[in-house]
């Protein structure tokens, strides 16, 4: 809410208009050399001329300055800051609202507050200036308003100067200041007016003093202003000076001259005088209104021009008149001898009134107080309490209330309520403690207040949400909530829902999320609560019920709809109105949601920028928060040292921190150790993780705790204790409806199932896991394992398990399991190489469009990194490779470029690895078929060598297939007789016909000719110079009585071998060839 700029709010940071006054020249050369002090401090005696010193040096040096005028009201520090913001508002070079609100959310750090609130006064002041600070011994020495000031002069820049004015010299507080110089001192002494002033002020009311009289008043008023005005005034009225009491208070010098000068006054003069004595301030419509004098503006602009002690300054709606403290004093004190008790009090209640309609809120109770109308002032607090919450002036509410609580026998649950609201943000246990107490004190009236009800069943919970300690203390406040909400149509009516109910409604659902995530309405009260977050409300209020739904958005797995949220807020956030402590939650929040969408670059900024400004605004209950989300990303994204440096920053705080926080401690802890394979470790941490979310009484945080537990457990070899944990997560999480949570807990459970054989149950958690991550476009979640989830995928790939969400899965996350999948087709390799026959390489499954490019020396580099089996190569066997007769050195220079070459025409440099010396393809991002054929030969012989008839037909079929499918050609074909590529060629074609052989015996074995003949027939096809397959397939035709056919396959060799090598068939395929014959 953009607070209302009144007629006083403005006189008080105005600068008072001077009537005709005495330059003090020589005093103003004084204020000259010294105000290149940091702070110059005015002190004297009331009426010592202070302010009007300060005032009319200002004037006179044209000088820049903002004024202040200090009251009893400024010891609430928070009062300070907002009546000088409102002070700049609008100002040249300021936003509509650039100074902060110092609200309750900043005590934590008064001293970061007042730098950056003094830091953004300066800004635009880049002529020199001076801040007043008018009044200062109005302040109680025990303020917090004093080390705000302290922080004020360390901010101050070189061309400013703070200008105090007191009746006092400085506290101890300022001790520093004077002895570092940065202070320089004008008192009492320096203030006396010089005979020769008192004889020019003096000369112009009477310009006929000889000089005995001149010296006669000097030695009266000894330098004091205030009794030599009065003096003259007197003088000037009854013809004579009246005599002086000697040594004496100057407040009863002033009382007895200034009594000598009222009794010269008209009566419509001392009838104003006195019904405006209790008002700290005057404007016109004010006074008129209680003295019922239509000239009254008239009277006290006369008082202003004729130095009755009568200040004026600049108001929104006309001047606006203040008495001297000491004429105050003066004229209260007349009041209450002349006027009856009745017609005081009647007097304070209208000049209460008035105050109140100009918003003096403080100085309307402080009057009421006097008098102990504690019924009118209890009204005036009450109907103020959320403006001055707002305002951060919340130590002056708690004040007013105690105050009530000594007096008022009855107690109010308004004033228990509000006094729960100043408590929240520093003390959640105390307040949540005055919630149930106002709770309480409102059921128990007649009728009940339904709307005070419902804010404090939403103070209460919103008091333990915060706390992060016992949600277990929800149970009661959800019953209430849920009973207080239901009992009337809120939602239907024509005005709508009041923010009363919408502030229950949406506490009650993160309530229930957090507490009770299995209640059977908890779906209706989601739509309801994202719908009424979204109502028309004042910003601050909206995003906070915002705040809320998008925590559960996020840890639902809602992530499309908490984005669109955050969106919302974000756009929010552009508004004045909302404070860095709503920044900084959503900040929070922004950072859970990238954790826990796999974004780790986005949640550490997040982070970063959360924490930069709690540290900047002092408001850092909510910076272990982020930290654990910080954690949370890095880990996710396997930045071990980055999680380990916010572990260790979390740990400085740990003494302080929450119970939940300290949950989620623990649980990033066991995560980082799992992820280093420290499972004991782990275990450890988590078995406290897990007794802490038990104390604190969250559903979901002891479910989360559970699964990580499994893991540890199994992977320590303990599967019966791993059952036990995912068996109570299954009984848990049964009502639970949270894509996210099944989501992952479908995962572990498969991934467990899967560890110990358990294919069916394994893969049916799988399938259903895939379908909501598919379904929700799932990447991440809590505790992500990325070896346990590269397994997973490629069981999910080999059983045609969401074949293309996990493949997208694949390549967001960069999977790949401990050995890279080379038999799996469906992996979503980067680069697929093919070796076999005709070199190809493919991008994404594509053909690279930049292979008809790739062409000299880094396609030559790149055939050699294959040809020599694709890892571990020595550089200068590939650097003598291809510079084979220049200068090693040279060589060595011209691989350095091509490999660069190579990379950016790759456009990923990490699939060219060079480490130690030594190149290599990288084998979790290039797919290289002679890899993937040196693994199913690996496969043919250790599964073929053993007792065939123990190997399942589907094994060999699929081993067959596999082969026939990589070994499509002679290795690096396209190379012809290149020396470097014909040895592995040669030994990789031994390997494929040993490998056939074994499969065709295989068939052979069982009697099935028709596959051993396929098996030599695709060999053929793969390699038609491979002689002894032609062999062994014009046998198994012999064996089936199909010589003709054997005899087409002898023709076929003998051509072959001839068009290609221009040699016959061997002894050995001749030998078959005449028996076949002889058969016919």
């Amino acid at each position: 809410m953009n607070p209302r700029v009144r007629p006083g709010a403005l006189a008080k940071t105005t600068r008072p208009t001077l009537a005709s006054v005495l330059a003090r020249e020589q005093l103003f050369a004084v204020l000259d050399e010294r105000q290149h002090a940091s702070v110059l401090w005015v002190w004297g005696p009331p009426g010592s001329g202070k302010t009007t010193l300060v005032a009319s040096y200002l004037e006179s040096r044209k000088l820049d300055s903002h004024w202040y005028q200090l009251d009893s009201g400024d010891s609430d520090v928070a009062t300070f800051f907002y009546y000088m913001g409102l002070a700049v508002k609008g100002e040249p070079g300021r936003s509509e609202e650039s100074l902060p609100l110092y609200t309750t959310e900043y005590r934590g750090d008064l001293d970061a507050f007042s730098r950056n609130y003094f830091q953004a006064l300066y800004a635009p002041l880049d002529a020199p200036f001076a801040l007043v600070l008018d009044n200062f011994q109005e302040v109680s020495p025990q303020s917090a308003f004093h080390p705000a000031i302290l922080a004020a002069v360390s901010e101050l820049p070189r061309h400013g100067c703070i200008i105090v004015i007191s009746r006092s010299e400085p506290p101890a507080s300022m001790v520093r200041l004077r002895a570092n110089q940065a202070m320089q001192i004008l008192g009492w002494n320096d203030l006396r007016l010089t005979r020769t002033e008192s004889d020019a002020i003096v000369s112009l009311w009477r310009p006929d003093a000889d000089e005995h009289g001149l010296a006669r008043i000097y030695e009266k008023t000894q330098g004091w202003a205030a009794g030599l005005i009065l003096m003259l005034d007197q003088a000037t009225s009854a013809g004579t000076t009246a005599p002086v009491p000697a040594a004496t208070s100057p407040q009863l010098i002033f009382d007895y001259l200034a009594g000598e000068v009222f009794q010269t006054f008209d009566d419509a003069t001392r009838h104003l005088l006195l019904t405006t004595a209790f008002l700290p301030e005057v404007i016109e419509s004010m006074a008129i209104e209680l003295s019922g004098d239509p000239g009254a503006g008239d009277i006290l602009a006369r008082l202003h021009r004729g130095n009755y002690y009568v200040s004026m300054k600049s108001g929104s709606a006309g001047p606006v008149y203040a008495f001297h403290p000491l004429l105050q004093e003066f004229l209260i004190t007349r009041v209450n001898e002349t006027f009856p008790e009745s017609e005081r009090k009647l007097l304070r209640r209208r000049s209460a009134a008035l105050l109140e309609s100009q918003g003096l809120i403080g100085d309307a109770v402080a009057i009421l107080n006097l008098d102990q109308d504690w019924t009118e002032s209890k009204r005036i607090v009450l109907e103020h309490a959320a403006e001055m919450l707002e305002h951060g002036r919340t130590e002056t509410l708690e004040n007013w209330i105690d105050e009530f609580a000594e007096t008022i026998l009855d107690p109010d649950p308004w004033l228990l309520y509000w006094r729960a609201a100043c408590r929240f943000l520093t003390s959640q246990r105390e307040s949540r403690l005055l919630y149930e107490e106002a709770y309480a004190l409102f059921l128990s009236q007649d009728p009940v207040d339904r709307e005070g009800l419902l804010l404090a069943c939403a103070g209460a919970m919103n008091s333990i949400l915060h706390e992060l300690d016992d949600f277990s203390l929800l149970d009661r406040w959800i019953e209430d909530c849920l009973g207080l909400l239901e009992s009337t149509p809120w939602e239907s009516t024509k005005d709508g829902p009041t923010q009363a109910e919408v502030r229950a409604a949406v506490s009650l659902f993160i309530s229930l999320v957090l507490r009770k995530p299995y209640h059977p309405e908890i779906k209706q009260w989601s739509e309801r609560a994202r719908k009424l977050s979204g109502a028309p409300s004042e910003t601050f209020s909206r995003m906070s019920a915002q705040l809320l739904v998008a925590i559960n958005l996020n840890y639902t797995g809602q992530f499309s709809e908490a984005r669109a949220l955050n969106e919302e807020m974000r756009a929010m956030c552009d508004s004045p109105d909302v404070p860095p402590f709503a920044l900084t939650i959503l900040k929070d929040i922004e950072a859970l949601h990238y954790m826990l969408t796999g974004d780790r670059d986005a949640c550490l900024e997040a982070v970063r920028e959360g924490i930069e400004i709690a540290e900047s605004s002092g408001i850092e209950a909510w910076t272990t928060h982020l930290l654990s989300n910080g954690i949370g990303g890095a880990l996710g994204a396997g930045d071990l040292d980055t999680a380990e440096e916010l572990i260790a920053k979390m740990r400085e705080g740990s003494r302080d921190i929450r119970r939940m926080d300290l949950c989620n401690l623990h649980y990033y802890t066991a995560w980082l150790a799992t992820l280093r394979e420290d499972y004991v470790g782990a275990h450890r941490e988590l078995k406290v993780a897990l007794r802490l979310a038990t104390e604190t009484g969250c559903p979901f945080y002891v479910m989360l705790c559970r699964i990580a537990l499994s893991q540890v457990l199994a992977a320590l070899g303990d599967e019966r204790r791993a059952g036990a944990q995912l068996r109570r997560v299954h009984e848990g999480a049964r009502d639970i409806s949270n894509p996210l949570f099944e989501f992952m807990s479908l995962l572990v459970y498969a991934y467990l199932a899967l560890g110990v054989g358990r294919e069916r149950s394994g893969l049916n958690a799988l399938r259903y896991a895939m379908g909501v991550g598919r379904e929700h476009g799932f990447v991440h979640f809590l505790w992500w394992q990325p070896t346990m989830m590269a397994t997973l995928c490629a069981r999910a790939l080999e059983a045609g398990i969401e074949v293309e969400y996990v493949k997208d899965l694949i390549r967001q996350r960069n999977l790949v399991p401990e050995q890279p999948p080379l038999q799996i087709e469906a992996w979503p390799w980067p680069f697929r190489i093919r070796a076999f026959g005709r070199f190809e390489i493919l991008r994404d499954g594509k053909p690279a469009g930049f292979f008809s490019k790739l062409q000299g020396k880094p396609l030559e580099l790149l055939k050699a990194l294959v040809g020599f089996g694709g890892e571990d190569i020595p550089e200068e066997r590939v650097a003598e490779s291809i510079w084979p007769r220049i200068d090693a050195d040279y060589a060595q220079r011209s691989l350095t470029t091509t490999l660069h070459r190579l990379r950016k025409s790759l456009g990923l440099d990490q699939a060219v690895a060079l480490r130690n010396g030594r190149l290599a393809l990288d084998p979790s991002i290039c797919w290289l078929d002679l890899r993937a054929f040196e693994e199913v030969t690996t496969r043919i012989d250790s599964r073929l060598k053993s007792d065939l008839s123990s190997v399942p037909l589907e094994c060999v079929n699929a081993l067959r297939e596999r082969l026939f499918d990589l070994y499509r050609g002679p290795f690096m074909a396209s190379e012809g007789d290149d020396l470097r590529y014909v040895g592995l060629r040669e030994r990789l074609r031994t390997k494929f016909e040993r490998c056939v052989g074994e499969l065709a015996r295989y068939f052979e074995t069982a009697d099935d000719w028709d596959d051993a003949i396929a098996c030599y027939t695709r060999s053929l096809e793969a390699d038609e110079l491979a002689e002894a397959f032609y062999r062994r397939l014009m046998l198994c035709y012999r064996h089936q009585g199909r010589q003709a056919e054997a005899v087409d396959v002898y023709n076929t060799c003998k051509r072959v071998l001839n068009a290609e090598l221009a040699v016959e068939p061997s002894p050995e395929t001749r030998a078959i060839y005449e028996r076949v014959l002889a058969d016919l």
